[in-house]
């Protein structure tokens, strides 16, 4: 089975979330054979030395890449180039709380290994599936599916997230370009026009010509969502401010959290 990687992506404003966040990971998901790893500009920060001490291997970006697309993608080349083959990458506001299917992850590796033209499997659903079928794990289809690509929790083909995230990229410098735009502006179609996520960024993911899989749905109650392979709550802060939710849950887990 290829070497896993669990990648984080993050910058110094949010480094606060990083120990409950990690400290969830190795909590709740230590069952599963993969290395941890946190890319950033800013490695000799004191966060990192905590992370580090916490078993998480940092991956140093250079400033000129750390750009919210631009920054994944540097990653996702360097743990290709060390032979991580597949990878999950998340959000550092994507917190798990509760414990992994292992089971439902190693067999999603396996399809990964075994089908060259798979490269995606998506570990919660939402948004989607929504193409009706017995089987565990269903298939996107543009038809039905609005979301393709979703920075939802996902096992990929390391190449593949790469692949997607180089196209991206391209047409980020193609529409925004560095050398006339301000990187404010950059910065608001990378996170708030969500250049990834939105028809741009579809476009692009259905342009690879690969298959993608992801768990179905256990029902519509809203905490079906939680039957899942990676059963985590998103998006611990909204608009720069963090979610109560998140406070209460970093306090039940004896991790604090301070954004400061």
């Amino acid at each position: 089975m290829s070497k896993l990687a669990y990648l984080v992506n993050s910058t110094p404003k949010y480094y606060g979330l990083l120990p409950l966040h990690f400290t969830l990971v190795k909590r709740y998901g230590g069952d599963l054979p993969k290395t941890l790893f946190f890319a950033t500009e800013v490695p000799d920060h004191p966060i990192c030395t905590e992370l580090q001490k916490m078993g998480v291997q940092l991956i140093p970006i250079p400033v000129d890449q750390s750009g919210f697309l631009e920054s994944r993608a540097a990653a996702l080349r360097i743990l290709y180039d060390m032979g991580y083959f597949h990878v999950i990458p998340m959000q550092e506001d994507f917190l798990l709380e509760g414990r992994i299917m292992t089971s439902a992850i190693n067999e999603a590796r396996d399809m990964l290994d075994k089908y060259t033209d798979l490269a995606s499997v998506r570990l919660m659903p939402s948004p989607g599936p929504f193409t009706a079928t017995a089987e565990t794990w269903a298939p996107l289809v543009k038809a039905v599916d609005t979301y393709g690509f979703t920075f939802q929790a996902t096992l990929w083909q390391t190449w593949d997230c790469l692949e997607f995230y180089r196209r991206v990229c391209y047409m980020l410098e193609e529409q925004y370009p560095k050398a006339t735009t301000a990187p404010e502006k950059r910065r608001h179609a990378e996170i708030r026009v969500n250049l990834a996520e939105n028809a741009v960024g579809q476009n692009i993911f259905w342009g690879l010509e690969k298959r993608h899989l992801a768990w179905k749905r256990a029902g519509q109650w809203s905490n079906a969502v939680y039957l899942c392979p990676w059963p985590y709550r998103p998006t611990a802060i909204v608009q720069g401010v963090l979610e109560p939710w998140a406070i209460e849950l970093g306090k039940r887990e004896g991790v604090p959290l301070s954004m400061e």
